[in-house]
């Protein structure tokens, strides 16, 4: 099957399946195939909620999935793929009508060690990284891809989907061999992480509509752990992509819920501190000040003033 019909035929195995189920079997080109079971993301309802009885692969082979592994939030977006080790738990949103995730499931007895058999010449600083990625992955339990639909991962995942399909004379062996060339690959441009942090896009559209769910009681931590990154790194990157902090965003937030509080004559300032998530009268007093520049009680006779509010 040519590479670039593959998406159309996987598709077409979607829109083709009767039942509910939340994935669907792509049949291999002979029954004997035993190294894994490649399955397509059904797009039914609901969430999708698996624990990988061995090595598995994730692969979009087109659009883009939400997944969580581990408690933590991905975004699979075209050519992205993680590897998740055995009796790791995982759930899969529901897929949009034109994504495609690709699953394969490898036989129990095989591990990523299996990939590395071709390896026969390695020099020690080889081993020695081979060795701390194998024991990453054992720690970590995934590994991620960085590449895209166009990288020479999605297209040695593409060929060993097609092998699968297709089987030809020594399709196991061919398999493994572009399995070992995958990781090489992927260890020679860098992109081999235990933190994809490709498989999650980070807008500030984002960001604010979860500070505006949250603002009352919000943590870094809490939002790093919601959009899949480490807390430092989470702190960084919203520091890089909007020229504010993390805590900015949240004080700005909370600025602006205290405003609008402070215009109703029914709620007390006490009552306004709690509410926007302020713990003490004198710390809001304060940020409240940096902000607008006058104090809550002196914003609030003018708000009062121009509504015409008399409490008198």
């Amino acid at each position: 099957m040519a590479a670039v019909k593959l998406e159309q035929y996987l598709a077409s195995i979607i829109d083709a399946a009767r039942s509910d189920t939340n994935e669907v079997k792509i049949k291999p080109g002979n029954s004997n195939f035993d190294l894994f079971i490649a399955f397509l993301e059904n797009r039914n309802t609901g969430i999708h909620r698996y624990q990988t009885t061995g090595l598995t692969i994730l692969y979009e082979a087109k659009g883009s999935t939400k997944v969580r592994i581990n408690s933590q939030n991905f975004m699979l977006n075209d050519g992205n793929i993680i590897f998740l080790q055995k009796k790791s738990n995982y759930e899969i949103f529901k897929p949009g009508s034109k994504d495609i995730l690709v699953k394969l499931e490898f036989d129990p007895n095989i591990d990523v060690r299996n990939f590395f058999d071709n390896l026969t010449v390695m020099n020690n600083y080889e081993k020695k990284l081979l060795k701390k990625i194998n024991t990453t992955f054992e720690q970590k339990r995934l590994l991620g891809l960085n590449g895209t639909l166009m990288s020479e991962s999605a297209h040695l995942l593409k060929k060993i989907i097609d092998e699968y399909l297709n089987y030809d004379l020594f399709t196991r062996n061919a398999i493994m061999a572009e399995l070992t060339l995958l990781f090489v690959s992927a260890v020679r441009n860098q992109n081999l992480t235990s933190t994809p942090a490709i498989s999650h896009q980070f807008a500030q559209t984002d960001l604010e509509k979860y500070i505006d769910a949250h603002f009352t009681n919000i943590t870094l931590n809490d939002a790093a752990k919601h959009f899949g990154f480490n807390p430092n790194y989470f702190s960084s990157l919203v520091k890089q992509k909007t020229g504010k902090s993390f805590v900015e965003h949240v004080d700005e937030r909370r600025m602006l819920e205290a405003r609008s509080l402070l215009a109703r004559p029914d709620i007390s300032v006490k009552e306004i501190i709690t509410r926007v998530g302020y713990s003490g009268k004198s710390f809001f007093y304060k940020k409240f000040s940096e902000y607008y520049h006058e104090t809550p009680v002196q914003m609030r006779a003018e708000l009062f003033r121009q509504a015409n509010i008399n409490l008198k």
